[in-house]
């Protein structure tokens, strides 16, 4: 297990450099629900990582087991980008009008994109953010237009992150009873404003564009994240 303090002294050293590719994000704000329960969830400050207390829906993203939070009262969804997957998550929320009035149709919902959607490889790459998260995006709507089932894709603006690739099996501690495990391939420990995180080797690959190894200059391709 990688303690927060451990990461946080490897990051002391020269480490990966890398910047947000053009990877689109799909973001679903789903805040609003009934039924929300007491929880606690990572936010990042200006001293770093805190828990803070706050009501939402709690589920697993089953690529990392990692728990996220949706909140209530400003929680989005994400996903990546592919083809047909927007229109997919329009179509159902078209069928199902009520799926943000209550935590369990939300949670119906969230089974539904981890079957039909974004499973790849039997392993659903879905977690959550906020709304502040998403009006930061290229080409947001305006943060007073993101409603719930108001559906939008974006792309991350260039913040440089640095990164540190760890081998298939390490566990992250990240948040408090957030622990996260690098799946088959490996994955990467990502440090950026909003804290550090892990993120398996091939989401990597698809959302970041390397820009310096250490040591050295030369570019790379692509690598993922949120």
């Amino acid at each position: 297990m990688i303690t927060n303090e451990q990461a946080a002294k490897m990051f002391e050293k020269p480490t990966i450099e890398a910047v947000p590719s053009d990877m689109k994000r799909i973001i679903i704000p789903a805040y609003g629900f009934a039924g929300a329960k007491e929880a606690k969830r990572q936010e990042w400050g200006a001293d770093g990582p805190f828990m803070e207390d706050v009501k939402g829906l709690t589920f697993k993203n089953p690529k990392d087991n990692a728990e996220q939070v949706l909140k209530q009262n400003d929680g989005v969804l994400i996903c990546y980008d592919a083809p047909g997957r927007q229109e997919k998550i329009e179509q159902y929320l078209k069928d199902n009008p009520s799926t943000f009035m209550t935590a369990g149709k939300v949670q119906q919902f969230i089974d539904y994109l981890a079957k039909n959607v974004v499973n790849e490889g039997g392993k659903a790459d879905l977690w959550d953010s906020d709304v502040n998260f998403a009006a930061g995006l290229k080409d947001a709507p305006a943060k007073e237009d993101i409603k719930p089932g108001k559906v939008f894709s974006g792309v991350k603006k260039k913040e440089a992150v640095q990164a540190i690739y760890v081998a298939e099996g390490t566990q992250f501690e990240g948040a408090e009873g957030h622990s996260q495990t690098a799946d088959k391939g490996g994955a990467y420990i990502l440090k950026d404003s909003s804290g550090m995180r892990m993120i398996q080797k091939n989401e990597f690959s698809k959302a970041y564009q390397i820009t310096k190894m250490p040591n050295t200059n030369s570019n790379s391709n692509t690598a993922n994240g949120r």
